[in-house]
């Protein structure tokens, strides 16, 4: 089928195709979920469970040991990994990417319910498909008190929030999971003297077992009559009657609740708190749906955030504030990359002006920008792709890219008019001529692609947005050429000067290369030259590689280690209200560099810390040195760990640039000794970088340790069980029963009277069958002694991870490099007999995506050859084509080596993806070049003439593409700005490479074509254009 021909025969179908395409690309634009970036991430779900107050080491053994057990063998499981603190556990699952994440859920869930029952007061577990508090939220709120409003505590209004708040987020299109960070649970709390109950000889199970026989009871039905009746027993005190209930009989006396207790119906004890810009806040954060589109989404949030604000959070003297807008990055990055799109098309335009002299030339060859643009857009919205930096990157590749044919199309539908052909003609002839080698290139370009797009893991989630944007721009383009552009050059391009003002150029351009190759010894110089200087050049120049491209956002993060045993209200004195005044002057702005905004928030002396926003962006990593050197330095006794924000956020893995070293055995005190040598190592051989302990180093959570006394207890009439309860009712309290009002559930909580000392706990009393009245102490033997405030386990066994995060200036393969040289071998010398030490997270995601790239690149090369064979049916001539490789490799290293002059650019997955691309982008020149050249040969040209009239031919068109590829191109790389680090490298490897390649290239080919005699075969690119000259 001649796509020219019918193109020519049916102008108007072609222009309402075109039209439609136009018109369908925008919907898609419009359409297409925005993200920052596509989904990075391996499928996880996470279960949630917890005991309350309970200590780490009761969660593991009774609760997270059995559910992990029941759960860690589920289908498709890579990693399982375990984070336990006080009261709470956390099971995340990771898969493999690509696994079926629906049936993966229903198989956890089947799997829970084999796990073994759990404690009546404890929490039930919760499935959540993600990656639980490793996933990137899409926003983060805080509600705090208006000014002039006295309540201070904004748990206060947590029922406003969960009945108004709460619903209202939940409703918007797009929202995942709306979690109520800062929700306590509701309590019934039943408080006691525990003397007083002694006394009159009640002991804590007598009270407990009263009160939570207090239940309603169906006694089932029954016929009077004609009527059916329901019979309930209504034993359910309500919380204001509950006073009333008889506990027990001193004599004749009844006795009262009310005699040795009082009722409190509130929320479970403070474990934490936020602030927002000093003030006391309630955090929500909200999470989207895969296919959400974020800046939508966002958009709906902050109409929700105004209707709350000036409705029912006014009312009650509250409002309502995003801490963290994702859209606001992906906007601003967005904006970038259009920015720097638009930019592009008007260099590439007014370059290709430049050659072209005539206006209507230039926008018939423009014409395949928007069309191929269209194409690409809509493919991605039937792919179900985002509208990302990534795929928008990959655009703005595509806009230099999509001019190739059409300007080969187009020079050679005006050489053929200059030559006297009509323009029916000369539009047919144009096209058929230049199809077959257009065609070569276009399965060249898309021939690259085809692994990016079957590659797997986080790399092929990475690049198959811009695989896929450029392999259908393209094809897309090649279309246009064959078919618009011939349609348009016949009835627009009018009597458009076919003289080439650069036509004296291309004449002495030809004599110089023909003069620096007219010997055999030159010949070989220039090839042996040349191809060896590229190889040097690529191996000495090479930046070192890095996992994810560094893309910073305008704050920073800050984590603290403190003191173990610290309490909530410790840790509000003496380190809140200590960090709210050291930030104030910088916040009000007395004091530069100022701070937009900051959070903090602490959940216990092992989950403190915050984020800080810049006010202005290009002072982030002063404000950073500020703040570490300054505003928190002199805290007693406590670490602090800042590290700068990023765009980027892997599943898991946080920005792409910290290393895990986990170490596991069973001796955790052994483990951390091993661990406090690899800090030491690291702060000695990576300065400015940091190792971040999780747990902390050190087993020094205060306990309090009761050793039952099994003789005295049982003299007493007593059982372990019983001593357990009297000393859960001492402390947090014993969990009794649940009380439901008819909306909400809550626990009912029997808790003693706090004690302030340990002498106090042990001398609390215990009611006795057989003993009386005795002390705690009589019953156990009390121990003042330390244990472990945190636990985490991957693979089922304890783990102590150090997560290093590198300098800003270093890469990620030069400090595994260090670690493994200088940090490994100490802390594998410390480690206890039986315990291992693991190097994980994005450490080895990198070395496995390096691997699975140079298998890429290995097979895109092979394709390239294969394909380029059976186009040329000659090996040699294949071979040929690839001897531009080592140039371009050389040119994107050169580039890459001239930009780390000016700022931090390693070699990252992305920028690899550039040298894959290259291929595809570099060869299409020397096509051109060979298969001209073998048309002269076979036209009865010498080896020299026909190489001196493929240059002359050739270098037009050659240049003319290259050109406005590299100027369309060149925005992307030199204009700096928000998440421009996340292209640029793969910008500067293409720009690098292709100008090195159109520079050397027309002297490399023509030494090697004329160091070898002429083709003998026929090339099926000449035959397709002599077929189509034919029918024309």
């Amino acid at each position: 089928m001649n796509l020219t021909r019918s193109a020519l025969t049916n102008p108007a179908s072609v222009i309402v195709i075109a039209i439609l395409l136009l018109l369908f690309g925008l919907i898609s634009l419009f359409k297409l979920p925005i993200q920052i970036t596509p989904d990075i991430e391996q499928p996880q779900i996470s279960v949630f469970t917890g005991w309350r107050s309970a200590a780490p080491q009761e969660v593991e053994s009774v609760i997270i040991e059995p559910i992990e057990n029941a759960i860690k063998n589920t289908r498709g499981v890579v990693k399982v990994e375990t984070n336990i603190q006080r009261g709470f556990g956390a099971i995340t699952l990771t898969f493999d990417v690509g696994a079926d994440m629906q049936q993966a859920t229903l198989d956890v869930i089947n799997n829970l319910n084999q796990a073994p029952p759990l404690p009546l007061d404890a929490i039930e577990p919760t499935v959540v498909a993600g990656g639980g508090q490793n996933t990137p939220n899409a926003a983060s709120l805080l509600i705090r008190t208006l000014p002039g409003n006295t309540t201070q505590d904004v748990i206060k209004y947590q029922q406003l929030i969960e009945d108004v708040v709460y619903p209202r987020l939940s409703r918007i299109q797009g929202v995942g999971q709306v979690n109520l960070n800062s929700q306590r649970p509701r309590e019934l709390k039943i408080s006691f003297d525990p003397q007083r109950a002694a006394a009159l000889g009640l002991s804590i199970n007598q009270i407990a077992s009263q009160v939570r026989a207090a239940t309603d009871a169906s006694g089932g039905f029954a016929d009077v009559g004609r009527r059916q009746y329901t019979v309930r027993f209504a034993g359910q005190f309500s919380p204001e009657s509950l006073l009333q209930m008889i506990i027990g009989y001193s004599g004749e006396r009844p006795i009262y609740l009310s005699d040795i207790a009082s009722t409190e119906l509130g929320f479970s004890d403070r474990t934490g708190f936020t602030l927002r810009n000093g003030a006391q806040a309630y955090y929500i954060t909200i999470a989207r749906n895969n296919d959400a589109n974020t800046v939508a989404l966002l958009d709906e949030i902050n109409l929700a955030i105004t209707e709350l604000n000036q409705g029912a959070l006014h009312d009650a003297g509250l409002m309502m504030e995003l801490s963290f807008d994702a859209s606001v990055h992906i906007r601003n990055a967005l904006a970038l990359v259009k920015s720097n799109l638009g930019l592009g098309v008007l260099l590439a335009l007014g370059l290709l002006w430049l050659f072209m002299r005539g206006w209507r030339a230039t926008a018939i060859i423009a014409l395949s920008i928007p069309l191929s643009l269209a194409i690409a857009l809509i493919t991605l919205q039937l792919m179900g792709r985002s509208l990302n930096v990534i795929s928008l990157a990959g655009l703005a590749f595509a806009v230099g890219l999509v001019l190739d044919a059409a300007i080969i199309v187009q020079e050679n539908i005006l050489r053929l008019k200059s030559e006297g052909l009509d323009d029916k003609k000369a539009a047919l002839r144009g096209a058929a001529q230049v199809s077959g080698a257009l065609l070569a290139s276009t399965a060249t370009t898309v021939a690259i692609f085809l692994p990016i797009l079957f590659m797997a893991g986080i790399e092929g989630q990475l690049f198959s947005d811009l695989a896929l944007t450029l392999s259908v721009a393209v094809c897309s383009s090649f279309v246009a050429a064959v078919t618009v552009i011939p349609l348009a050059s016949r009835y627009w391009l009018g009597n458009t000067p076919s003289r080439d003002p650069f036509s004296q150029y291309w004449q002495r351009l030809s004599q110089l290369i023909m003069q620096l190759t007219n010997s055999r010894l030159k010949r070989l110089s220039w090839v042996s030259g040349l191809l060896l200087c590229s190889v040097c050049i690529s191996l000495l120049l090479v930046p070192r590689t890095d996992f994810m491209p560094r893309a910073p956002t305008d704050g920073f993060f800050f984590s603290f280690s403190l003191p173990p045993g610290g309490n909530i209200d410790f840790i509000e004195q003496e380190l809140a209200n200590r960090v709210v005044a050291r930030l104030q002057p910088y916040y009000s702005g007395e004091k530069t560099p100022s701070i937009k905004s900051y959070n903090f928030y602490t959940y216990g002396p092992n989950a403190s810390g915050g984020f800080i926003y810049a006010a202005d962006p290009t002072q982030v990593e002063q404000l950073m040195a500020l703040v570490r050197d300054e505003v928190f330095a002199g805290i007693p006794d406590t670490q602090v760990f800042l590290f700068r924000g990023s765009m980027i956020n892997v599943s898991g893995g946080g920005d792409g640039r910290s290393i895990e070293l986990n170490l596991q055995g069973p001796d955790l005190a052994a483990l951390m000794q091993a661990a406090r040598t690899g800090v030491a190592a690291v702060q000695q051989h990576l300065p400015g970088g940091s190792a971040q302990p999780v747990p902390a180093l050190d087993m020094a959570e205060p306990e309090l340790k009761l050793l039952p006394d099994d003789r005295a207890i049982s003299q007493a009439g007593l059982n372990r069980a019983e001593v357990a309860n009297y000393v859960r009712a001492f402390t947090s309290g014993l969990f009794v029963s649940e009380y439901f009002d008819g909306n909400d559930r809550m626990n009912v909580i029997l808790r003693a009277g706090q004690w302030h000392t340990p002498e106090q706990l042990a001398a609390m009393p215990l009611l006795t069958p057989q003993a009386g009245v005795q002390p705690l102490a009589a019953m156990t033997q009390l121990q003042q002694t330390v244990g472990p405030s945190q636990l985490r386990r991957i693979g089922g066994k304890r783990t102590l991870s150090l997560i290093v995060r590198p300098p800003e200036g270093m890469s990620l393969d030069e400090s595994m490099e260090i670690l493994q040289r200088e940090v490994l071998p100490p802390m594998q010398q410390a480690l206890p007999e039986g315990a291992s030490l693991l190097l994980s997270g994005n450490a080895s995601q990198m070395n496995s995506a390096i691997d699975e790239m140079l298998i890429n690149f290995a097979l895109a090369l092979l394709i390239l050859l294969l394909l380029m064979t059976a186009l040329f049916r000659s090996l040699r001539d294949a071979l040929l084509v690839l001897l531009v490789m080592p140039l371009a490799i050389a040119g994107g290293v050169m580039a890459l080596a001239l930009v780390n002059l000016f700022t931090v650019q390693s070699l990252d997955l992305l920028t690899m993806i550039g040298f894959i691309i290259l291929l595809g982008l570099v060869v299409n020149n020397a096509i051109l070049l060979v298969d001209q050249t073998r048309s002269g040969e076979r036209a009865g040209l010498s080896s020299t003439d026909a190489v001196r009239q493929a240059i002359i031919l050739r270098a037009r068109p050659v240049y003319m593409s290259t050109l406005t590829s590299l100027f369309g191109m060149l925005p992307l790389m030199l204009i700096p700005g928000v998440g421009a680090e996340i292209y640029r490298g793969l910008a500067t490897v293409i720009v690098g490479g292709m100008t090195v390649s159109a520079l050397f290239t027309l002297i490399l080919l023509p030494a090697v074509l004329q160091l070898q005699r002429p083709a003998a075969l026929t090339s099926p690119l000449a035959a397709t254009a002599a077929e189509g000259s034919a029918h024309a």
